[in-house]
């Protein structure tokens, strides 16, 4: 998102040369910032007129909160009136839940986010007032690595309107998240005490919180008629980007059934005008395998959707539980054949 300065604001001097130091963020003379944790207990501290504060955080943790809750709490007794609402993300279980926990019995709005697709990502401060308005972006997370250790970057913008854009984001955001609640808070805390467990043991690699969904928006159609569902494991080929077809959903999707026998599909990415060519074989051992290159790089566990498509390409898309949750749980509900307990599960619709 683009938010428009002032001219006058956003004149900038000419640097003189330095010789270059890595700091926390990068200064400029007039609209940025050396530290977000700084600069916004500086603004904190003078600011008269604002009366709402909003603090949008992918990650939020009790030694990070703790770097700024003085001087959100003397700004919020400085001025009758004044509401701080925290919007915390989940993804990857970094945010520390007791964290949440405290800011909720301090009175601070905790909302966490619970509907949408991806990550939610963002880093934003918000402070807001008559005909003032106080916004940091950067890639700090509300950690104390983040705040204080890490090479980060920060600006401060300074307007007198709120940008129509802004406020329809801070909107949507809301409306993708939920006030926090103790059977929320304990929900978020039982499964990232064993999600942790599980990372120990190396049973599971990405969290996902049970409680998120898609958004209200999000399509319920999951996949086509004929088209095949396969499962990937969340430890498969150690991340790798191989898989190994069910039997039986090779002989009814590629129509290969004894070793030997082989086809040559016309393979696309959804979104994608690559197309690359491949050929299946079934091994004497009666497997069957197919690398998919995109598979290196999504979270797990998710599921491959495949798409027979016009001029005999193959049509694949990936739908991972950490970035469609809804959606992954609707398709992997769909996949009721497994060859054996515990093996993958697929189905063709």
């Amino acid at each position: 998102m683009c938010v428009a300065f002032d001219e006058s604001e956003a004149k900038m001097k000419k640097a003189k040369s330095t010789p270059p130091v890595v700091l926390p963020t990068g200064k400029f003379d007039t609209w940025t910032v050396t530290s977000l944790r700084d600069s916004f207990i500086d603004e904190l501290a003078k600011d008269r007129v604002s009366i709402t504060l909003q603090m949008f955080f992918y990650a939020i943790t009790y030694a990070g909160w703790a770097e700024v809750q003085r001087s959100v709490s003397q700004w919020v007794k400085a001025k009758t009136g004044r509401c701080v609402t925290v919007f915390v993300g989940t993804d990857h279980a970094i945010t520390d839940p007791s964290v949440i926990e405290v800011m909720h019995r301090q009175g601070i709005n905790v909302r966490l986010m619970n509907s949408y697709s991806g990550v939610f990502h963002p880093k934003v401060i918000w402070m807001s007032g008559k005909s003032r308005n106080l916004v940091w972006v950067g890639s700090n997370n509300l950690t104390k690595d983040g705040l204080l250790n890490n090479i980060e970057f920060a600006v401060l913008i300074k307007s007198h309107t709120v940008p129509a854009d802004l406020n329809l984001w801070a909107k949507s955001v809301e409306a993708g998240s939920s006030e926090i609640t103790d059977e929320l808070i304990d929900s978020y805390k039982e499964e990232r005490e064993l999600f942790e467990r599980n990372r120990a043991a190396a049973k599971s690699t990405t969290f996902t919180w049970s409680r998120r969904g898609g958004p209200k928006s999000e399509t319920k159609k999951t996949a086509q008629s004929g088209d095949l569902i396969v499962e990937i494991m969340p430890e498969e080929t150690r991340g790798g980007n191989q898989i190994q077809f069910p039997k039986a959903a090779v002989k009814s999707f590629f129509g290969l059934d004894m070793p030997g026998d082989q086809t040559t599909i016309n393979l696309q990415r959804k979104g994608s005008k690559d197309v690359r060519q491949l050929v299946i074989t079934v091994f004497s051992n009666n497997t069957v395998r197919l690398s998919v290159n995109e598979l290196e790089y999504r979270d797990r566990p998710c599921v491959i959707v495949f798409h027979r498509a016009r001029g005999g390409r193959v049509v694949f898309e990936i739908v991972s539980e950490s970035i469609f949750p809804s959606r992954y749980r609707a398709l992997i509900s769909t996949c009721t054949h497994q060859t054996r307990q515990g093996s993958r599960r697929w189905n063709i619709l």
